[in-house]
């Protein structure tokens, strides 16, 4: 039926008709508009920044109990798949890593007790070492907080501990 409307349709547009066409039965349907999940860099083994922050939200949210974020500041740029690597072999795979910023690599981990988060840490500082990785790395710890705020103390301790290496402070 379409073909056979298609074909009168062009048949009177060849002698200059003016028509349009009205299929009965088919009307227009605005597509649903796509909703995209945030994107995972699989070469890096990361998620970039809206999609870690997304998961880390719903991991505070959803896991009670303690969680440390670890901010890691690579050295050498385009370092963050070496670290991916590297967390891959100390944290869970529910444990979100992703970009943060421009070059930091974050890592949300599910722990008991605020000790526990202590005790990741220095394994991740300790593997990203043995890995002959050159980073700078802050920690907090939380009981409650909320992403920005660990985000906001994980950023000053980065800081706090670039200061003390003697590594300029501005980004």
């Amino acid at each position: 039926m379409i073909a056979a409307c298609l074909g009168l349709f062009a048949a009177l547009g060849g002698f200059g008709v003016s028509c349009s066409l009205v299929l009965a039965g088919y009307r227009s349907v605005r597509p649903e508009p796509v909703v995209t999940l945030p994107a995972y860099d699989a070469g890096a083994g990361l998620w970039l920044e809206p999609g870690w922050r997304t998961l880390a939200a719903q991991s505070i949210e959803t896991a009670p109990g303690c969680v440390a974020l670890v901010l890691i500041d690579p050295a050498q740029p385009h370092g963050e798949a070496a670290i991916a690597r590297c967390l891959l072999g100390v944290l869970r795979p529910s444990d979100p890593v992703g970009r943060y910023g421009t070059r930091q690599v974050a890592a949300l981990i599910q722990v008991d007790m605020a000790a526990a988060g202590i005790i990741v840490a220095e394994r991740v500082r300790a593997r990203l070492d043995r890995a002959s990785i050159v980073c700078v790395m802050g920690v907090s710890i939380s009981l409650g907080e909320g992403l920005d705020e660990l985000l906001i103390r994980a950023t000053s301790d980065l800081m706090a501990r670039r200061e003390s290496a003697g590594i300029s402070a501005c980004w």
